[in-house]
């Protein structure tokens, strides 16, 4: 193991049990992004995603056979955590391991026999905004569970399982979406997912002399989280006023913008707004994949930028902070597309900026972001350089 910190703290972990053989499996799980497409209970278009440079580390070892405990230990959190896989019972006590516990007991229920395991996570993927942290912790057991059994699932069944696993044992509505370019995203590439139909595909990304930046405030203010839940709201009643029309659909991908204006009179304005976002963003996330498999940059920005404009002046969710680092951003040459990640919530802004000239750039953007607001900024550099990744240790290794 390269980290000689994280390989004591696995010798002082492992060396405690009575191990069922000599290997530890090791995987490394990467965080994602979602740079175009939203997908709700309301709307499965397609979903453009991108792999961040962070990642989740994982190591595990079975334990004895007919022992159906799980031991957990966090180093991010330092806590030590033991499931029963016999004890069927996620909750929000658990906090980072119930998520852990919502998977292995889903991967139960549908009769997929979890082994124990001794686990340690080092999970490296950042909080600070929706960089799909608990997903690629779930991911990765899931896979692990996988390697110390004798059934087999695909990308798409582990997404499902895990998302399926959060609505069952944590009462949270979640998408496979979420799950997807963790599990299959490639290096050198982009990922697309589409739910409605299990499309899942890399396409290779040639980013020309650009690479991906989130620049952070951290904050997560309870009136935009109040207005994202009241633009669901709008899309599910306009979806009963389309289908009383006459219409029969149960999401918005299954509409084109031309065929939307047939109902366009018949919502109120806010509903037009928020329905018209959801179609032509599914729109654009085929526009961006497209582009990207033509090695055509130029036209993927310009679909990012359009999708910032359609954020703005159709969901209406752009704060005053979100407003004033976005001002800052698009005064800088060197930055092609900027757009708000998770629909704003969470204070995230994505870039695609020159990689000589990213540097000073951002030392100028958080100065100036500072100054008129007194808020810091975090950045994140991402160059699709990660994938899922597996290896293992012999435990005769921690004997040297």
């Amino acid at each position: 193991m390269e980290n000689s910190v994280l390989f004591n703290e696995a010798k002082n972990f492992f060396q405690v049990f009575e191990p069922k053989g000599e290997i530890i499996t090791t995987i490394s799980v990467p965080g994602s992004v979602q740079l175009l497409g939203e997908t709700c209970e309301f709307n499965k278009g397609g979903v453009l995603s991108a792999l961040i440079n962070k990642s989740a580390f994982i190591l595990a070892q079975k334990r004895r056979d007919n022992d159906r405990s799980v031991q957990l230990y966090s180093r991010k959190y330092d806590e030590k955590i033991r499931l029963s896989l016999n004890e069927r019972n996620a909750g929000e006590e658990g906090g980072w391991a119930n998520h852990i516990a919502s998977t292995l007991f889903m991967l139960e229920s549908l009769s997929k026999k979890v082994a124990g395991m001794n686990i340690l996570i080092d999970n490296q993927i950042p909080d600070l905004f929706d960089a799909n942290s608990s997903e690629a912790l779930e991911a990765g057991v899931a896979y692990i569970a996988s390697r110390f059994s004798d059934w087999t699932m695909s990308g798409v069944e582990i997404a499902t399982a895990c998302a399926e696993g959060e609505r069952n044992f944590m009462g949270r509505k979640k998408s496979p979406v979420k799950y997807m370019p963790i599990i299959s995203g490639k290096k050198g590439a982009l990922h697309y997912f589409n739910p409605a139909t299990n499309v899942d595909e890399s396409p290779e990304a040639d980013l020309n002399g650009l690479v991906f930046m989130t620049l952070s405030s951290g904050i997560k203010k309870k009136t935009l989280e109040a207005k994202r839940r009241a633009v669901f709201d709008d899309v599910e009643r306009a979806l009963a006023v389309i289908n009383g029309e006459g219409a029969s659909i149960t999401s918005l991908d299954m509409l084109s913008m031309e065929e939307f204006d047939e109902y366009r009179p018949k919502l109120s304005m806010a509903q037009r707004k928020r329905c018209a976002f959801f179609i032509s963003e599914n729109e654009r996330v085929y526009q961006a994949k497209k582009f990207i498999e033509d090695k055509n940059l130029d036209g993927f920005v310009g679909v990012i930028n359009d999708s910032q404009k359609n954020i703005k002046n159709r969901l209406e969710l752009v704060d005053e902070e979100n407003e004033i680092l976005i001002d800052i951003i698009q005064d800088s040459p060197e930055v092609k597309a900027v757009k708000m990640l998770n629909m704003g919530a969470d204070g995230t802004v994505l870039l695609l900026v020159e990689k000589e000239k990213r540097q000073p750039v951002e030392v100028k953007i958080k100065k100036t972001f500072l100054t008129r607001t007194g808020l810091e900024l975090n950045a994140m550099v991402f160059d699709l350089n990660n994938e899922m990744a597996e290896s293992s240790i012999n435990v005769s290794e921690f004997r040297k």
